[in-house]
């Protein structure tokens, strides 16, 4: 089995972790930032994308389906699978210990206070199962979206926040796609390392807000 990725690629990462996880034994080939030489790579999947993953007759040139099929033809016990797909999930996630309304008040307060500007609130209960409450708040780091701007211009609404605040479980639940994997695409070093920065933040938050309940 073969792996073509990059150290860099968030996408290439969540491949790379599902064989580890599996154990199974693979060749990586690192292919170059630039897609002029990625000759080789095109030849072999017709496609200079990454990751590309090569079992065999194989070849898969989405992360998501080749973990769909890392896992389908390498069985795992059902519950440590659904342990690993939280792990592997490209999401920062978190519970607060609020009801969803006072939640997602707090944590417009909190991101507001961290830097990052809540710029609309949306109410998605109508459309998810069993109506269950579900919001969405559409956030934006100045910085990173200037950064993501710069890069590429066309896709920089990569670099918005989508945080979902809802409740599972008797839970209320937020989770947002960690931002450099939502700009993975741009594939620029400096706004990936503002996406890093900007999710030790964003977990720095959900964790504060976790610790003022128990402090109150």
């Amino acid at each position: 089995m073969r792996l073509y990725q990059a150290e860099w690629c968030p996408f290439s990462h969540r491949v790379r972790a599902k064989l580890t996880e599996l154990g199974i034994d693979y060749e990586i080939v690192n292919v170059s930032a630039s897609g002029k030489r990625r000759a080789e790579l095109e030849g072999v999947a017709g496609t200079k994308a990454i990751p590309v993953l090569v079992d065999g007759d194989r070849i898969i040139t989405d992360s998501g389906e080749a973990i769909s099929y890392l896992e389908h033809c390498y069985e795992t016990d059902p519950e440590e699978l659904e342990l690993h797909r939280r792990e592997l999930s490209p999401t920062v996630y978190g519970t607060l210990p609020f009801g969803l309304k006072e939640a997602t008040e707090r944590l417009r307060e909190a991101l507001q206070e961290a830097g990052i500007e809540v710029l609309e609130e949306l109410d998605l209960s109508s459309y998810t199962q069993n109506e269950r409450l579900y919001k969405v708040l559409i956030a934006v780091d100045s910085e990173f979206m200037r950064l993501a701007s710069e890069a590429t211009p066309g896709a920089a609404a990569l670099a918005l926040l989508e945080i979902a605040v809802y409740e599972e479980d008797g839970l209320t639940r937020v989770d947002a796609i960690e931002p450099e994997k939502g700009v993975g695409q741009i594939r620029d070093p400096e706004v990936n390392d503002r996406g890093l920065k900007l999710r030790k933040r964003f977990i720095q938050t959900i964790k504060a807000l976790q610790r003022s309940n128990v402090e109150a």
